[in-house]
């Protein structure tokens, strides 16, 4: 006798589970928001380096006029070590950095070490009322210098980017030792400067 096979149906293909259209939006934002991260981090990290580069480099000549009135020039500033922090107004960090911009100025040796304050509102466009109250706010009483386009460029090499904070120390002879980009701390501005 023969036996007969059994024969078992074979189970039914499961239907293809479908994704649900919030899964694919939500999976296609963070994978946006993971490359717009990367290239802003490749972008910082170029200006950073430009602004980097200019270390080692001559203090390159200007003449700039300040919020009172007088005239800077690098002739002007040669025989001291100079202090130049680049700042603007709506500026997060400049309104972070501003306290420790103003106790350095202020324990400064005025003999050997000039503080200026580089305001980039001209060259951004801010109008003049945002630029007073800024300042104001700020209440520097060191020299605050009104920065131009080519003053800018001159220092960051970056036109299309007027990065701030930035603070270039230079030393007496007129060469740019340190560049620092972001707001920095009094003990990393003291250390630059000695």
């Amino acid at each position: 006798m023969q036996e007969e096979a059994i024969s078992r149906p074979s189970p039914a293909p499961s239907p293809a589970r479908r994704v649900p259209r919030t899964v694919i939006l939500l999976a296609a934002v963070i994978v946006l928001i993971g490359a717009y991260s990367g290239i802003m981090h490749l972008v910082r990290q170029h200006v950073t380096n430009l602004i980097e580069a200019g270390e080692q480099k001559p203090l390159p000549d200007f003449a700039l006029t300040a919020v009172d009135g007088k005239q800077w020039t690098r002739a002007s500033l040669l025989g001291k070590t100079v202090v130049l922090n680049f700042f603007r107004s709506k500026c997060a960090n400049c309104v972070r950095e501003r306290d420790t911009i103003r106790q350095l100025a202020e324990e400064a040796h005025k003999d050997r070490v000039v503080v200026l304050g580089i305001m980039m509102d001209r060259v951004l466009g801010f109008p003049e009322t945002v630029t007073r109250k800024t300042l104001a706010s700020f209440g520097y009483q060191h020299p605050v210098l009104m920065a131009d386009e080519q003053f800018v460029e001159a220092f960051h090499k970056v036109r299309w980017s007027h990065v701030t904070p930035v603070t270039y120390v230079a030393s007496p002879n007129g060469v740019i030792v340190r560049a620092l980009r972001g707001h920095q701390d009094l003990a990393t501005l003291r250390a630059a400067i000695r």
